[in-house]
């Protein structure tokens, strides 16, 4: 399965076929699950931009209001998906209560406060050893460098006797 559609429909991140791929009581008891343990706070989807070059895969990530101790990176799978998991808090201070604890009117609020999350499946694995994570003004920037390809299988030597 070399493309990258053939990759998600693996992972079952997409049906392989037309027909039902998976089993019904599964999928109820995944449901019956989700809806028993609802979470807490939503989580805001974290906006990124994908580059893929010859040698590497990039990601850039807002981070604005984050510092690096505010949320984790995580390459997992077949060393073919990212994640990126935190939190965002409002800053202290005079200016920075929120509304509600200050009886302030509303005018407009398009800051988001509270956990973030953001799952990647890739379109090549990477080499975690080599993946490099910088951030610069509010901006979190992830170099994934393609694990370079095997050929498959080993060759034998056959020696003449």
């Amino acid at each position: 399965m070399s493309s990258f559609l053939d990759r998600l429909k693996k992972k079952d991140v997409i049906p392989a076929s037309t027909a039902e791929t998976k089993d019904d009581k599964v999928q109820q008891q995944v449901a019956a699950s989700v809806a028993a343990n609802p979470p807490t706070q939503s989580a805001e989807q974290l906006k990124v931009d994908i580059f893929q070059t010859e040698t590497a895969i990039v990601i850039y990530a807002q981070m604005a209001g984050t510092s690096v101790h505010d949320f984790n990176v995580m390459i997992e799978g077949d060393d073919d998906i990212v994640t990126i998991k935190g939190n965002r808090t409002r800053p202290n201070g005079e200016h920075f209560q929120s509304a509600e604890l200050e009886n302030k009117e509303h005018v407009l609020e398009e800051c988001s406060w509270g956990p973030f999350y953001r799952q990647i499946i890739l379109p090549s694995e990477v080499d975690p050893e080599k993946t490099e994570a910088k951030m610069h003004e509010g901006v979190l920037m992830l170099l994934l460098p393609l694990k370079t390809v095997q050929g498959k299988g080993k060759r034998i030597q056959v020696m003449a006797v």
